[in-house]
């Protein structure tokens, strides 16, 4: 379908194609809802670090929220590494921190899409 309306139309036009499986419309769920906690973990602190605003108060409950769903969809342990990626895979130098699976392999997940594919494996 693409294809046909690039070549219609012109190569510029930008078509974004829906997924078309169960387990495509999956992974696209949930990278659009880690990219979206991403942005709101570093929205929320870019307040706090620019102008003093704290919503730690308010936002605590939708965190709680959230985790809880997290938690009842993939279980704790995934839960776990999910919460890891979105909040903690920075170092003091915000440097990507690696992960180790049971396994003992290491891994540097840079995306959304890099940890889906760490959480399928394990």
């Amino acid at each position: 379908m693409k294809k046909p309306l690039q070549n219609k139309f012109g190569k510029g036009l930008d078509i974004k194609e829906s997924p078309k499986t169960e387990a495509e419309r999956e992974e696209a769920l949930f990278i659009d809802t880690i990219e979206t906690l991403e942005h709101i973990w570093f929205a929320e602190h870019q307040l706090g670090d620019e102008f003093g605003i704290d919503l730690t108060a308010f936002s605590q409950y939708y965190y709680h929220a959230i985790e809880n769903l997290v938690v009842a969809k993939y279980g704790y342990d995934k839960a776990d590494v999910i919460w890891w990626w979105v909040l903690d895979r920075f170092d003091e130098e915000g440097e990507l921190i690696e992960i180790e699976d049971e396994d003992g392999k290491i891994y540097l997940l840079k995306t959304p899409k890099d940890l889906w594919k760490f959480l399928k494996k394990t």
